[in-house]
C-alpha cells in the first residue's frame, strides 16, 4: 500500500513540475520580446524562466542531499555497498558544486541586452558555472555508472 502511494505521489510531482516547466518554457517564448538598444533581442519573461529553473535545480540538489542523508543515516542493514554508494554520491555532488563554483569564471559578459545585466554579476556567473560544471560532472559519472553496469554484468554473466 505505501509503495502505491509514494509511487502516486512522485509521479503527480513530476507531472505538475512538467507541466509547469513547459507552461513557463512556452510562455518565455510566446510572451513577446522586444530590442533593446543595442539591437539584442530582450524577451520580457526571462526572470521567470531563470527563477524557476533556479527553483528546480536547488529542489533537486536539496531533495538529493536529505533523502541520500536520511538513507545513510537510518540504513543500518548489512548493504555496505549501498551505504557507500550513497556516500560516495553525495559526496560526488557536494564536491562538484564546491569545486564548479570556484572554478567558475565572475568575469563579466560583455554585449548583452540591459534586462540581463542585472544577471551579469560575478557572484550570478559563478553560480551558473558552478551548475553547469556540476551538471556536467554528474552526467558523465551517471553515464559512466550506465556503461559500467552493462560492461560489467556482460563480462561477469549476471
Amino acid at each position: 500500500m505505501a509503495v502505491t502511494k509514494i509511487r502516486k505521489v512522485s509521479s503527480t510531482t513530476l507531472l505538475v513540475l512538467l507541466a509547469l516547466s513547459v507552461l513557463i518554457f512556452i510562455l518565455f517564448f510566446a510572451g513577446g520580446s522586444g530590442v533593446d538598444a543595442k539591437g539584442n533581442k530582450d524577451y520580457t519573461f526571462t526572470g521567470i524562466l531563470l527563477y524557476w529553473t533556479y527553483f528546480l535545480f536547488i529542489a533537486t540538489v536539496v531533495a538529493t542531499v536529505l533523502f541520500a542523508g536520511r538513507s545513510i543515516a537510518t540504513n543500518k542493514s548489512k548493504d555496505a555497498v549501498g551505504r557507500k554508494s550513497n556516500l560516495i554520491s553525495t559526496v560526488v555532488l557536494v564536491v562538484s558544486l564546491v569545486a564548479g563554483y570556484f572554478i567558475g569564471s565572475g568575469e563579466a559578459i560583455k554585449g548583452l541586452n540591459e534586462a540581463s545585466q542585472a544577471y551579469n554579476t560575478a557572484g550570478w556567473l559563478k553560480v551558473t558555472d558552478m551548475w553547469l560544471y556540476s551538471t556536467y560532472v554528474l552526467f558523465v559519472v551517471t553515464l559512466g555508472a550506465v556503461v559500467w553496469g552493462g560492461v560489467s554484468n556482460r563480462l561477469l554473466g549476471k
